[in-house]
């Protein structure tokens, strides 16, 4: 069994991940749009909703054993802490 690093990057339209070997194939990929788990791309509930499923189909389609490696991505998570007021 090689083993796999998983990459997952959470965009402004999605989740994607992929599993890839040590010669940079890939083992498995998946996907999931934001817009299937709530109207509001900003709420990050949608974005962990939306990586959960991406991670559930990804993970169907390779040994879990083999993962030694995860990095995580993310273009639309900027946080900008804001009073009540949104200042």
């Amino acid at each position: 069994m090689a083993p796999l690093a998983i990459g997952i990057d959470v965009g402004t339209s999605g989740s994607r991940a992929v599993a890839m070997r040590p010669d940079f194939s890939i083992a498995a990929h998946a996907a999931a749009p934001l817009e299937r788990f709530g109207a509001n791309g900003r709420d990050p509930a949608v974005w962990w909703a939306a990586v959960e499923a991406t991670l559930k189909e990804l993970l169907s389609g390779i040994d879990r054993a083999a993962v030694r490696a995860i990095a995580v991505d993310g273009t639309s998570g900027t946080l900008l802490p804001v009073d009540g007021a949104g200042l």
